[in-house]
């Protein structure tokens, strides 16, 4: 009995030691993706603006079926949507960790960058 004692006091003082209990979850690997550098806005060859730019992931497992939305607002105040553009880095497929990925998001709902007076970015992904 005192040596069953002895070590559950030791097994505890172990999990002292580390941080950690018994009912500690174990912590949830995830992707995190994020925009790497600056985004180029130009237009396409057929008079529409294109966003380009890259995402990478920063975090601990491979990120699928990523998406980046840029919402397009006609004023600066971002009121009033015009145009969501869509772009897909590496094709809807894996972006490994500490990796970056090219995308290409065409507002195909404006003429020209003057219509556009602001916008917003939002990237989503699932985690692998």
């Amino acid at each position: 009995m005192k040596k069953q004692f002895i070590g559950i006091l030791v097994l505890l003082a172990l999990f002292a030691s580390c941080g950690q209990n018994p009912f500690t979850p174990d912590a949830e690997l995830v992707a995190r993706l994020v925009l790497d550098g600056e985004m180029q806005r130009v237009m396409t060859w057929y008079g529409r603006p294109l966003f380009t730019g890259y995402v990478k992931n920063i975090g601990d497992v491979a990120a699928w079926n990523v998406m980046v939305a840029i919402t397009c607002y006609s004023d600066a105040e971002k009121t009033t949507i015009i145009d969501v553009a869509n772009g897909f880095p590496a094709s809807g497929g894996d972006i490994p960790r500490n990796q970056r990925a090219y995308f290409e998001a065409i507002v195909f709902g404006c003429d020209s960058w003057d219509e556009i007076k602001g916008f917003t970015v939002k990237i989503t992904w699932l985690n692998r």
